[in-house]
């Protein structure tokens, strides 16, 4: 019984691309396919996939044979994935199937000469590799206050192509980021009972209690202070918190993970949220305009978590997010508190970790920190996932 499609060199193969408002109709029509093959797939694909949902930019690929039957149907859903549509003894089967990527490591290096994005843009690569080394060593230090010019990186990644086109990238395998002076590293190392993570060089986790800040790429406008001249009162209070400069809009994230404690109207602090953590800690987020969805009193949120948006609501003279750190129950200067690391490598596993971590370093001590970009690529073809 074939329950694939049938492979035969007389078959012919068509591709191309979803225009607008091109319905599955057109598509199929165009190369001479029947009206009745149309419901038929339609019908056959529906408890997995609309048909009638065709994305404009989408690939898809017929297959037809000698008789004007179709073998097989491609149709690109998104970068993951593909549907597939494919002909068997019992009639059309549908099914999702794994987007099927070339793998390659990449190293790059750089030099900050004013920010992160323009660095990594100077390196013909996408804000996306910005975002990623920026998550991976949030907790080590702040890119909105104390990227420094000259800071330096170099990192090992994964990228992904699809028929020799950069698509998108994996993960990021290892890094070091040189930040004032002092080397910050991280290695990614996945257990036998699928736990990863990024550690530094003694195997210990990069993730602390909290985040070094809630925002990313913003820029401080006032301090923690025990006195600062309030612009709108006229007069000089205590400002237990760090002012983060952002446009309206600007998504908001927790610095950790707990119960939330309070979403409302507070005063002066306008629209904000009070967050319970482990360690007799709390943290708070002033000024937004508005919540993200399901954020109320008693919600439970995880670390990184989307919970609201920049604004000025309240006493603000502009858009702006307040955030506020207490320890058991006093305020504390969220850019100098200190955490301890947590969730280390298992004694048992050290071993592998540093031999994994060495092959790294080996790597990246071949970089260097040019002024022009440097980056260096070794396929991994036929592999979707690299074993360091």
């Amino acid at each position: 019984m074939r329950t694939s499609p049938l492979r035969t060199s007389l078959a012919e193969r068509f591709t191309g691309q979803i225009k607008r408002n091109m319905t599955l109709s057109d598509v199929l029509s165009a190369y001479d396919f029947s009206d009745g093959l149309i419901d038929q797939l339609v019908v056959t694909t529906k408890p997995v996939y609309d048909l009638k949902k065709l994305l404009v930019g989408n690939w898809f690929e017929l297959e037809r044979l000698p008789d004007g039957t179709l073998n097989q149907f491609l149709y690109e859903i998104d970068r993951d994935k593909n549907l597939k549509v494919y002909l068997t003894e019992e009639g059309y089967k549908a099914a999702f199937e794994p987007v099927q990527y070339e793998t390659r490591l990449e190293t790059v290096s750089g030099t900050i000469q004013s920010s992160l994005f323009r660095t990594i843009n100077e390196l013909h690569e996408r804000d996306q590799l910005a975002l990623d080394l920026s998550e991976i060593f949030s907790w080590d230090f702040d890119f909105s206050s104390e990227l420094r010019r000259s800071d330096h990186f170099k990192v090992a990644v994964e990228k992904r192509y699809l028929k020799g086109k950069f698509v998108k990238y994996g993960r990021i395998l290892a890094a070091e980021f040189a930040n004032k002076g002092r080397v910050h590293s991280a290695y990614y190392f996945a257990d036998p009972d699928g736990h990863s993570g990024y550690y530094n060089a003694a195997g210990q986790s990069l993730k602390r209690d909290l985040l070094k800040t809630p925002i990313k790429f913003s820029r401080i406008t006032s301090a923690f202070s025990r006195n600062r001249f309030h612009p709108l009162l006229k007069e000089y209070r205590p400002h237990m918190g760090v002012d983060y400069a952002a446009p309206v809009g600007t998504p908001v994230f927790a610095a950790g993970s707990g119960r939330v404690q309070f979403a409302g109207w507070r005063g002066g602090l306008g629209r904000s949220i009070e967050i319970e953590h482990r360690s007799n800690l709390a943290t708070m987020y002033g000024h937004l305009s508005r919540f993200a969805a399901g954020i109320r009193a008693g919600t439970t949120v995880k670390q990184g978590e989307l919970i609201g948006y920049v604004g000025a609501s309240g006493l603000a003279t502009g858009p702006h997010l307040d955030y506020r750190v207490t320890r058991n129950g006093r305020f504390v200067n969220p850019a100098s508190i200190k955490f301890e690391p947590s969730n280390p490598i298992k004694p048992e596993l050290l071993q592998d970790f540093q031999s994994q971590r060495e092959k790294w370093q080996s790597l990246l001590a071949t970089l260097t920190f040019p002024q022009l970009p440097q980056f260096a690529s070794i396929s991994l073809a036929g592999r979707r996932k690299v074993t360091p």
